[in-house]
């Protein structure tokens, strides 16, 4: 089977980026494009246009933009490296329930193949916090390659 498009969601952790290399590899081999895909999250109920006054500022910034900080330059400088090492690759930030997000970024992108980490949570840890990989992995409509944490 051969890859056109593979979808790697990424929350900047190092086991996003053992996933990120392991994606890049398969993309070099297959000839594929690599979207990096970032979610965050806001607070139940805050609108992403809300308007927040951060600690030590007297000027409002929208709760998107808190919410997002970095992550857009972080995205970019991924990419960046990605295509150094000759794979296409482009970004998505999206912002909302994770496992909501990466669902429909892998049909909006035209995904075939998700590669993402798993920090191997088990227990109370994972009831209390869930895991996204695994219900991603079992709601995809394409299969998941998954790697877990060192």
């Amino acid at each position: 089977m051969a890859w056109n498009t593979i979808l790697v969601p990424h929350d900047f952790s190092s086991c996003a980026n053992h996933a990120t290399a392991l994606a890049r590899d398969v993309a070099k081999a297959h000839g594929a494009r690599i979207v990096l895909v970032h979610v965050a999250d806001l607070p139940l109920g805050l609108d992403p246009d809300a308007l927040i006054i951060p600690a030590g500022s007297t000027t409002p910034v929208r709760a998107r933009e808190i919410a997002v900080g970095g992550a857009q330059q972080h995205l970019d400088d991924l990419a960046a490296r990605l295509q150094k090492d000759g794979v296409e690759a482009s970004t998505a930030l999206r912002l909302g329930d994770a496992v909501d997000q990466i669902l429909s970024t892998i049909a909006r992108e035209g995904a075939d193949l998700v590669v993402m980490g798993t920090h191997g949570r088990s227990g109370l840890a994972r009831l209390v916090v869930g895991s996204v990989t695994e219900k991603v992995v079992r709601q995809s409509p394409v299969p998941v390659l998954t790697l877990r944490a060192e």
